[in-house]
């Protein structure tokens, strides 16, 4: 009778544990892109694609590596705080916070023809990555709530004269995926008996990215970027080899396949504008590739244990989110000070919402959002003995609001609960170039 005890508890802890995964949903994740690679680029909303030049550009415009002047090495810190609310009440989503690393460094090819290498990236003080599953039912920001992961992006590029530059690049990221997973429990003489074996293997996933920069005139400045589609791809199969000798005998399988941390693909016009000698304005349009985003994630069950059902699979919806395009403006004026040019930037963004209403199963919380940022920056050009090369510090903060919403279900077709969403997100970034 203990036997079977055994048996049943484990049984409907599987069930349990089915009934959990098998409406779960991806989430989505890219911090820089959310808060931007940099003091300067955060304080001017994101809206450097046609402007960014030396390290930052690694992750904004990668053609721009090769239009520096001298090498350089970008060291920043980031934090930020999230204000998002569901029914009211605090969300519960964990802020982001971590160190951002930047390089460039250009080389001669010729007397016309410049080459680079850079390379952006971004630890979180938390952790490298976060794999996060949770109920489709249950409302979550799940464009918002799992922005904690490592960036890593190598990107190569040549210029010629001051006229054109295009770069090439990847952003690196990894999959999961099981080799072995296999677990062996019994009872053997009215003993509990167990083992298991694990190997799991994390193969590298890679987006292309693509810059093109040119001045068509001596006070304006285009660039055209291309981000590919990334994700983290779950593939799990799980055996459970079950044996209580004159009870219940067999095994289960439990094969999960899901995505984590999507980030669509991203096309990027941009344009900016020198008044005088001393401002510089900035527009850039942005569309993003939500409808890619990937579906629920598949859970089968195969259960070999003489109980109903011996197949459990999850159903759920496509998400349906539509493809979005957003708008960035920013700018700067510059002064001269004695101990270096002063820069003042302001930027302004729009993101409109690609989760569609959230009528049936799914209950993904978003709204549009609206982006103010404003930041400054000082460039100490020479304070001989202690500095030779130029050293810039820069300091961005960027607000985004994310617009309230009320979301009802279709009574008919899921009797679900209302539930409301909105709140506010507040990101500083503070960073250090220097030029050797």
């Amino acid at each position: 009778m203990r036997a079977a005890g055994y048996a049943l508890v484990a049984t409907a802890a599987l069930a349990a544990t089915v009934a959990l995964a098998a409406t779960v949903g991806a989430a989505v994740a890219d911090p820089l892109e959310q808060y931007g690679f940099g003091g300067a680029a955060a304080g001017q909303g994101g809206a450097v694609t046609a402007t960014a030049v030396g390290a930052p550009a690694a992750h904004h415009q990668p053609a721009g590596v090769a239009l520096a002047t001298l090498p350089e090495a970008t060291v920043g810190w980031s934090v930020g705080w999230m204000g998002l609310e569901l029914d009211g009440r605090d969300a519960g989503v964990e802020a982001v916070h971590g160190t951002s690393l930047g390089l460039a460094i250009p080389i001669a090819l010729g007397p016309e023809v410049r080459g680079g290498v850079g390379l952006a990236l971004y630890l979180p003080d938390q952790y490298l990555a976060r794999i996060r599953l949770a109920p489709i039912t249950e409302p979550r920001f799940v464009l918002l709530d799992n922005d904690a992961r490592i960036v890593v992006e190598p990107v190569a590029a040549v210029a010629y004269q001051d006229k054109l530059a295009l770069g090439v690049g990847a952003s690196l990221l990894a999959d999961a995926r099981s080799r072995k997973i296999v677990f062996d429990v019994g009872v053997v003489a009215g003993d509990k008996v167990g083992e298991a074996e694990l190997d799991v293997e994390l193969p590298p996933r890679v987006a292309p990215l693509i810059g093109l920069w040119l001045r068509p005139h001596p006070r304006v400045r285009a660039g055209l970027t291309y981000r590919g589609q990334l994700s983290l791809d779950l593939a799990l199969d799980i055996l459970a080899n079950v044996e209580v000798a004159g009870v219940v005998t067999g095994d289960a399988l439990i094969a999960l396949r899901a995505s984590d941390y999507f980030t669509p693909a991203r096309l990027t016009g941009a344009l900016a504008v020198d008044l005088g000698d001393r401002a510089t304005i900035a527009g850039e349009v942005v569309w993003s590739r939500w409808s890619a985003f990937p579906r629920p994630p598949d859970l089968d069950v195969l259960v070999a244990l003489d109980i109903t059902p011996p197949l459990v699979s999850t159903d759920a919806p496509a998400p349906d989110f539509a493809d979005t395009v957003g708008v960035r403006l920013g700018g700067e004026v510059r002064a001269d000070l004695a101990p270096g040019p002063l820069a003042i930037r302001a930027g302004f963004g729009y993101v409109p919402s690609p989760v569609p209403p959230q009528t049936g199963l799914t209950s993904y919380a978003d709204g549009d959002r609206l982006e103010l940022a404003a930041g400054v920056g000082l460039e100490l050009a020479d304070a001989r003995p202690i500095l030779t090369k130029p050293i810039a510090i820069d300091l961005g903060l960027r607000w985004q609001h994310v617009a309230a919403a009320l979301t009802q279900k279709d009574a008919g077709a899921f009797p679900g609960q209302a539930f409301s969403s909105g709140g506010d997100l507040v990101h500083a970034t503070l960073t250090t170039t220097v030029r050797f």
